[in-house]
């Protein structure tokens, strides 16, 4: 069972949770015997075989940025079989990147150990190793570590001999002091502990909640130790990041956490300026000059941090973003490498010549009034103004259920390829009057585009939807006006709900991308009211959401389902708050099959907690469906 543990753990920190295109990540960097600067990182490529995070060198004296260890996988049987080099950590004799060893698994059924130097392979008993350490103050001892063990060479890394200290260390060891390399860090039950006898017994040094990718930094003056943990959590599926920090050398009752950070933030320090270091929080870098008794906001970038690595001795900060590597000074920021915006990311918005959507919108007013049309748009060309095209979306506005004649007009955007933004444009007479952000096509779940007030994306999830498997993103606009976004890769906006005084709501019919259709293009015969009988349950999104004070639920109870024939169901229709507390119940009766619709006004509710999400449940038979919805106060 050991085994498969740690192969999944190890799978999961690498695949789940990355990004959905191809980006950059964990930079690293160490400056060579002459003072040169090599930066190394990994490129994530979720396109290319089964796996792809192969990790490249970037020699900045030579500016020579090549592959410097493969981690990829291919597939050897369709949909079954993958085999490859999975990397874990790598380490450098002497700081020289010519003089490294490696290690982590080669997967093909089952996974054989993979450690290797610089000039050749080296046979090791075990599945799998996480973990490579090397002694600052003796090179000749080298670490390695597998699951609830570890291996240990006094050779520089040619042989290694077991020490079996799974009685003793859960994830076995993170660091070798670089004050004192008889000074091994592991990871027991959550907590930091020391051995000083390779494992035979150990003390707990620090009792705060420390996971097993966990990493250790020394600064330079020999008592202050930094730690970076990184917890994931699988209910919500984000990361959460501590830095702690001890002023004794890493002595039990010496830590103190520094950071508190909700995402995953990325640490390093000046080893030659005792007390300096710095951390990421989003965008966002803090620099501490006190051991991190006090931080200070030192630079903004464009995108998340996704590594840091302080050239020490100097003014020089690296930073890598998921598409830029840069180099930043006091005065400066420099991007030294950027990659290609992902042409996958351009299918959140597609916008080709003859690219088409067809919308049934709904307007709202604020008396109760509703009136109905079908807004048909369609990439007609493009048009240079200023130096910048645009593309121009024809746009014809045809009434269903009111009087008045169809309008037809033009609609601009322009896709800064440099960035990943959306621009819309108000342009008259070939003459541009207005240019407005739009949308942000590599924002990531967490990210606030600055539109209007802020427009939040909440999630990216799988959908299915015109028999098309993609992605959705939902954005949200919780001030005044409140709006409700979400887009489809590969097809664009599908659903945009707007609300100040009276509101608008738009889903999509159907579209042509690409010369394919998908769904209903047709602009006429709109009778959605005569809907066929119901063959399945369905809850659908409350509206309006988010809401305040009252918001409706419909759901349908179908007459048939699985070839049986029911004549009632007993329903219950109840709202919970995040915690899972029961906030309300809607409904709790038997149902007849058919299409109800049913009021939640919180008005009538005591001590309902302000503006949040809240969660609805419709329970019928053996069908169960939750949805999200939001209350602003």
């Amino acid at each position: 069972m050991k085994k498969f543990s740690i192969i999944f753990l190890l799978l999961l920190n690498t695949f789940s949770f990355s990004q959905s295109f191809p980006h950059i990540t964990e930079l690293r960097g160490l400056e060579d015997s002459l003072g040169n600067t090599h930066l190394f990182y990994r490129y994530i490529s979720p396109y290319s075989g089964c796996w792809s995070r192969n990790i490249f060198h970037y020699d900045l004296q030579n500016s020579l940025d090549t592959l410097f260890i493969p981690d990829f996988g291919y597939e050897v049987i369709p949909e079954w079989g993958c085999e490859g080099d999975f990397v874990n950590d790598y380490e450098f004799f002497n700081n020289n990147p010519a003089k490294y060893i490696y290690c982590g698994y080669h997967l093909w059924i089952d996974p054989i150990a993979l450690l290797r130097r610089y000039d050749g392979d080296i046979q090791i008993e075990t599945f799998a190793l996480s973990e490579l350490e090397i002694s600052k103050l003796n090179e000749s001892l080298v670490y390695a570590s597998a699951d609830q063990g570890f291996f240990k060479s006094t050779d520089g890394g040619y042989n290694f001999e077991f020490n079996d200290s799974s009685a003793l260390i859960d994830a076995s060891i993170i660091s070798i002091s670089h004050n004192n390399d008889s000074q091994i860090y592991g990871i027991d039950d959550n907590k930091l502990v020391r051995t000083e006898d390779d494992g035979l017994n150990y003390i707990i040094v620090d009792n705060s909640y420390w996971v097993n990718n966990s990493e250790l930094f020394y600064d330079g003056d020999g008592d202050h130790i930094y730690g970076r943990s990184v917890p994931y959590n699988f209910s919500s599926h984000t990361y959460s990041s501590k830095i702690y920090m001890s002023n004794d050398n890493g002595n039990p009752f010496t830590w103190n956490s520094i950071v508190d950070y909700e995402g995953k933030a990325w640490f390093t320090i000046d080893q030659y300026q005792s007390g300096e270091n710095y951390y990421s929080a989003g965008k966002k870098i803090f620099k501490s000059i006190d051991y991190g008794q006090t931080y200070s906001l030192y630079k903004v970038l464009d995108r998340n941090v996704t590594g840091l690595y302080k050239k020490s001795g100097t003014n020089i900060l690296y930073a890598s973003t998921p598409l830029k590597i840069y180099e930043i000074t006091p005065d400066t920021i420099l991007a030294i490498k950027s990659l290609p915006i992902p042409e996958d990311a351009y299918s959140w918005l597609p916008m080709n010549l003859g690219d088409r959507w067809i919308y049934l919108n709904t307007f709202y007013g604020d008396l109760g009034d509703s009136s109905r049309w079908i807004l048909d748009n369609k990439v007609i060309g493009f048009k240079t103004v200023e130096n910048q095209v645009y593309n121009e979306i024809l746009v014809k506005d045809i009434p269903i259920d009111t009087f008045g004649l169809s309008v037809t007009y033009s609609q601009f955007f322009r896709v800064d390829s440099s960035s990943g933004l959306i621009y819309q444009a108000w342009i008259y007479n070939d003459s541009l009057l207005l240019e407005k952000l739009y949308t942000d096509l590599l924002a990531e779940v967490g990210d606030t585009i600055p539109v209007g007030n802020g427009i939040y994306l909440e999630s990216e999830e799988d959908i299915t939807i015109f028999g098309l498997d993609s992605k959705k993103r939902t954005f949200y606009q919780t001030q005044t006006p409140v709006q409700d976004i979400q887009l489809v890769n590969g097809l664009g906006l599908i659903y945009e709900y707007i609300w100040e005084l009276v509101g608008t709501k738009q889903v999509l019919k159907g579209s042509v991308i690409d010369g394919v259709v998908y769904g209903d293009t047709t602009t006429v015969g709109v009778e959605d009211e005569d809907l066929p009988i119901a063959s399945e349950f369905k809850l659908e999104q409350n509206y309006p959401n988010p809401f305040n004070p009252s918001t409706k639920i419909k759901f349908t109870i179908p007459s048939v389902i699985a070839s049986e024939t029911k004549q009632s169901y007993l329903v219950t229709l109840k709202v919970y708050d995040v915690l899972g507390n029961e906030i309300a119940t809607l409904v709790n009766e038997e149902k007849p099959a058919g299409e109800y619709e049913v009021e939640f006004n919180t008005s009538s509710i005591k001590h309902l907690p302000t503006s949040g999400v809240y969660f609805y449940q419709l329970r019928a038979g053996d069908f169960v469906e939750t949805k999200k919805m939001i209350l602003i106060k």
